[in-house]
């Protein structure tokens, strides 16, 4: 089995560093870069064979997923357990009071739930429990997701079980398990282990 998986293209909210979550409005929808970002993808991956594609429900992944259906005979399938972390009374507001707030909670992070939100373990859960069903359901065929970066994070965390957070980067350091925007990672699975094939590939974007 082949796993593929998408960030979905640049919204207004990464412009101007707002914080999304499960926030669907006009600040978390593709902006003009993100539109094009969606396409140079989509136009990539048009020779790739893909049996089935997953995405959030969410409508910036939902419309980058949508540019990369057009090249292919299969079905696109939404899937609410792929959206981003709930991040509660902090969606719509600046990153960095999310990020501040986060980082106060050091080892206790697995248990932060902000107002209205959920906590990693819960989000964790949920994607885990995505994996654990396309495992099963799509064995030696080729599995395409879109989906956004706290979520593809938690797919590489999972696959090379490093559950480790990063604090106190550097301006312009990543986060280790960070994709960009309509970055490409690949996975393949034996039926036993993931092993890592590419991981956040934006030659597309060049």
């Amino acid at each position: 089995m082949k796993l593929i998986t998408v960030r979905h293209g640049k919204t207004v909210a990464n412009q101007e560093g707002l914080t999304q979550g499960w926030l669907d409005n006009h600040l978390t929808q593709l902006n003009k870069e993100g539109i094009e970002q969606a396409k140079k993808v989509a136009e990539r991956l048009k020779g790739e064979k893909i049996d089935v594609i997953y995405s959030s429900d969410l409508g910036r992944a939902k419309d980058t997923a949508k540019e990369i259906a057009k090249y292919h005979d299969c079905k696109l399938v939404l899937d609410k357990r792929l959206r981003e972390i709930k991040k509660g009374i902090y969606e719509g507001g600046p990153g960095e009071k999310h990020w501040a707030d986060f980082e106060k909670y050091g080892l206790n992070i697995k248990e932060w739930k902000p107002e209205g939100g959920e906590n990693e373990e819960e989000f964790k859960e949920r994607i885990i429990d995505f994996i654990k069903e396309i495992e099963e359901k799509h064995k030696n065929q080729t599995v395409l997701v879109v989906s956004h970066g706290g979520t593809l994070a938690v797919v590489s965390r999972h696959f090379h079980n490093d559950w480790h957070f990063q604090f106190g980067l550097k301006q312009g350091e990543k986060m280790k398990h960070h994709h960009d925007n309509t970055a490409i990672s690949e996975y393949t699975f034996d039926g036993k282990e993931w092993k890592e094939t590419k991981f956040n590939c934006t030659k597309h974007l060049e």
